[in-house]
């Protein structure tokens, strides 16, 4: 005889499973934040700073053949340039009844203080990496991608143009590298190429030829003497770079800390919390400068015709 099976049973059964889902989370997933490793962050600057001063000098000046009692010797000299910056507040909180958290922990998992606070993080990062790429133009802090101090390159064709062939995607990606390295004596040598994802799509799954299984990304860094590294970076799209860029973009640099920098002089902090009532506040706070480029010349933009 089959074994009947009752309701009480099947609501049980239903009950667990219902306890087993609810005691699942899931975290929302978020774009990458990619601005620390891209560019060098310093912390030099003092907290309590309102601005930055850097220095740029230029030597000039040179010698010529002369006679021993030559009176008209060539003069050298250095120029020196102050770049001033400002540095500015960020701020952001949390709360928690007392409720609120009796309740959480009730809940296998649920550290509900833990959870905001990762919140205030991910905006404090996501905050931080719009003003390291694009500044902020109320307050004068500068960015890295939107940067007037940069030479731009306009190419006649773009990775995503019908018909472009592979030698040109090849000659685009050669151009900025060369132009920096030529055009300053080979003082400058980049090592890093930022590129929008449809380009990195394109370049990475492309193969150099029909007969070939490397791709013209691989073929590129595999012959190209300076670049070593090459980043898809969502926001270097002009639709997806906040109105910040009017057409999409590469950058190409030496990722040095002697060429530029991204001015945090506080860290994210968590205040202490406050509590009114039966409610706890925590506040946190950071200092932020935007990004310093202290030689231009050590980066160019190629953007799209």
């Amino acid at each position: 005889m089959a074994s009947e099976i009752r309701n009480d049973e099947v609501g049980i059964f239903l009950a667990r499973e219902l306890e087993t889902i609810l005691a699942r989370s899931f975290e929302v997933e978020y774009a990458d934040i990619k601005y620390s490793s891209l560019i060098p962050i310093s912390t030099e600057v003092g907290s309590g700073a309102d601005s930055y001063t850097y220095r740029v000098f230029d030597k000039q000046g040179s010698m010529k053949v002369i006679q021993d009692k030559a009176q008209d010797l060539p003069r050298a000299d250095v120029l020196r340039k102050e770049m001033t910056y400002p540095v500015r507040s960020l701020g952001a909180s949390f709360a928690y009844t007392v409720q609120e958290t009796r309740a959480a922990a009730m809940v296998p998992g649920m550290n509900l203080e833990q959870r905001r606070a990762n919140a205030v993080r991910r905006a404090y990062e996501e905050k931080v990496q719009e003003i390291a790429y694009f500044g902020d133009r109320p307050s004068g802090m500068k960015g890295f991608f939107n940067s007037d101090q940069l030479d731009t390159i306009v190419p006649d064709k773009w990775f995503t143009d019908a018909g472009i062939t592979t030698d040109e995607m090849l000659n685009l990606l050669n151009e900025p590298a060369t132009r920096l390295v030529n055009g300053s004596n080979m003082k400058e040598q980049p090592n890093t190429m930022l590129v929008p994802y449809e380009v990195y799509r394109i370049i990475s799954t492309t193969p150099r030829s029909s007969t070939s299984d490397t791709t013209v990304m691989e073929f590129f860094l595999r012959t190209n003497p300076f670049i070593n590294a090459i980043e898809p970076i969502n926001e270097l799209e002009a639709d997806k770079s906040g109105g910040a860029l009017d057409k999409d973009r590469i950058v190409t640099y030496d990722r040095s800390p002697d060429k530029l920098q991204l001015h945090i002089p506080q860290p994210l902090e968590f205040l202490p919390p406050v509590r009114e009532s039966l409610e706890f506040t925590v506040a946190a706070h950071s200092r932020i400068g935007g990004t310093a480029i202290y030689y231009p010349k050590s980066v160019i933009v190629m953007e799209e015709g």
